[in-house]
């Protein structure tokens, strides 16, 4: 009877969120705070698709109006992002470097979760990625163009040199030229620290372009076939360019070969997604695991 009791107190003293966790709306992005309007869902969506297709490494984007609204009770967001994260399996379970950006419209935090296999040196590089490309967009009210901005830089800051194994410290890449001044400045000063991203020994091997719009060097230009081409006949590509310091984006599509490098990463994109090798980087949860780490901010 005393077990009984005893089994009883410990149930009501530490309730099993787990079991009112969300499902997500997807593997790329879930906007519970539904903060964000159809042609923003679809930037973002495929950024993170984008992303995971051409790196193998899983980033998932959630925000929530309140963490006790979506299944976190008394929750602090780090507690809550590590109980999503694993909840879902965010990343591949043979690495474990999946990334979950969590942004609770309530509380006014945001919360980059790291999947274990990263090292402890880059919660701080997540720190830095929150400070520099998120909170800024977020203090404004641009709930987009600070989640955007945020995948760049952790694609860049993260995972870039996650895969390349090399040693790296909390401020590479996070150099910025002094300023004093702040508003437009400050925007302008996020898109000088972009242009200095990958100066180092994890160069990144696709330079960035001057914004036609804003004029910082922060525009990335990423590409995807639309269409696969055949022995005979062309397909069809699309070239995305975006800006991640202003939000400028545009699309054109242009035709493409069949022997053409993207047209041949495309195929074995599709490969390694229906489970013929690879690093897991189709679609779905891998079954990755998050210790706790990352780094959390306010706005």
């Amino acid at each position: 009877m005393f077990l009984r009791f005893v089994a009883v107190a410990l149930t009501l003293a530490f309730p099993v969120h787990s079991q009112t966790l969300p499902s997500p709306q997807s593997d790329t992005l879930s906007d519970f705070a539904d903060v964000l309007d159809a042609t923003e869902e679809g930037r973002i969506t495929r950024l993170l698709t984008d992303t995971r297709a051409a790196t193998g490494v899983q980033m998932v984007v959630v925000t929530v109006p309140g963490i006790a609204r979506q299944g976190g009770g008394d929750m602090g967001i780090e507690a809550y992002g590590k109980a999503l994260f694993n909840a879902w399996g965010v990343g591949g379970a043979d690495r474990n470097d999946g990334i979950l950006l969590l942004v609770d419209t309530r509380s006014r935090e945001a919360r980059i979760a790291l999947g274990a296999g990263y090292d402890p040196v880059y919660d701080g590089r997540a720190a830095r990625v929150l400070s520099t490309a998120v909170l800024p967009p977020l203090r404004d009210g641009q709930f987009a163009t600070g989640i955007e901005a945020g995948i760049a830089s952790a694609r860049d800051r993260l995972i870039t040199p996650f895969l390349a194994g090399t040693p790296v410290s909390v401020t590479d890449g996070f150099e910025a030229p002094e300023s004093t001044g702040s508003g437009t400045t400050a925007l302008l000063g996020f898109g000088a620290i972009a242009a200095l991203a990958g100066v180092g020994i994890w160069r990144s091997k696709r330079a960035q372009r001057v914004c036609p719009n804003c004029g910082a060097r922060t525009l990335e230009r990423s590409r995807e076939v639309i269409q696969q081409p055949t022995r005979s006949d062309p397909g069809l590509g699309m070239q995305h360019l975006t800006c991640s310091a202003c939000g400028f984006s545009d699309h054109k599509s242009y035709p493409v070969s069949f022997s053409s490098r993207e047209a041949r990463q495309e195929r074995d994109v599709n490969r390694r997604g229906s489970g013929t090798g690879g690093r897991g980087n189709g679609g779905g949860f891998g079954g990755g695991r998050s210790s706790g780490g990352g780094a959390t901010g306010k706005w």
